[in-house]
């Protein structure tokens, strides 16, 4: 969410699942402001999944908190742990009784290759608007995307492709081979569905549904499936 030029409220899709970053140096006010706008706009697609709360060097304080936890657990959301700069706000919400770090990565060893391997598997591109016919984005990590992808659009990701609204246009999850890549959306209709080397085509009659429901399709015995999203990749 904008405010300004300002990023007031994020949402990536990491590894570690949907993470929620806030901008820890605007007024609360404002963030929460654009926490509600942005949830209003995924119409429960978060919904019973686990997500990261990333605080930032914010210096959080109780009723900020609750005012936040209230806005999240109405809308179904789990917490899995948060992420705090600040030893007050680790505080806070350890005694709150949610798990909390210092740091977004997990913690590792003194192997500089395998921490260059996790920061790479937690590249991720956010975006706030629709892809219309002729328009591209191409990404090599996850794309999560706020808005519909129109016919004549198309997502090219190396990683995850999570589409926040209607994909009925291209979408190319997991580029070039990587099978265990998924594709998420809201009402899922794509014109073509590819993920790594596979290739799947949306039938007629899956076109012209009008149930719409949150899908993923992801790679099971060398096909692409699409199954109910249940809030867990």
């Amino acid at each position: 969410m904008l405010g300004g030029s300002v990023e007031l409220f994020t949402i990536k899709g990491l590894k570690a699942g949907p993470t929620f970053l806030f901008n820890d140096q605007a007024p609360f006010a404002d963030v929460i402001k654009a926490v509600e706008e942005e949830l209003a706009r995924a119409k429960g697609f978060f919904r019973a999944s686990p997500v990261v709360l990333h605080f930032g060097e914010r210096l959080l304080n109780k009723d900020e908190w609750w005012t936040l936890k209230d806005i999240l657990h109405r809308e179904g959301l789990l917490l899995r742990y948060a992420v705090a700069t600040a030893p007050t706000s680790r505080e806070l919400l350890y005694k709150e009784g949610l798990p909390v770090r210092e740091s977004l990565l997990p913690p590792t060893s003194d192997n500089k290759a395998a921490q260059a391997a996790t920061t790479k598997g937690s590249n991720a591109l956010y975006l706030r608007r629709g892809l219309r016919s002729g328009q591209k984005q191409v990404f090599d990590g996850d794309v999560v995307l706020v808005g519909d992808v129109n016919q004549g659009g198309e997502i090219l990701a190396g990683g995850d492709a999570i589409v926040i609204g209607n994909l009925r246009g291209m979408v190319h999850a997991g580029y070039p081979d990587n099978k265990d890549a998924v594709v998420v959306a809201l009402n899922l209709v794509p014109l073509q569905l590819r993920i790594g080397p596979l290739i799947a085509r949306a039938d007629d009659g899956q076109n012209r549904r009008r149930n719409q429901r949150p899908e993923v399709a992801r790679v099971k015995d060398e096909r692409i499936v699409i199954e109910p999203y249940t809030g867990k990749l």
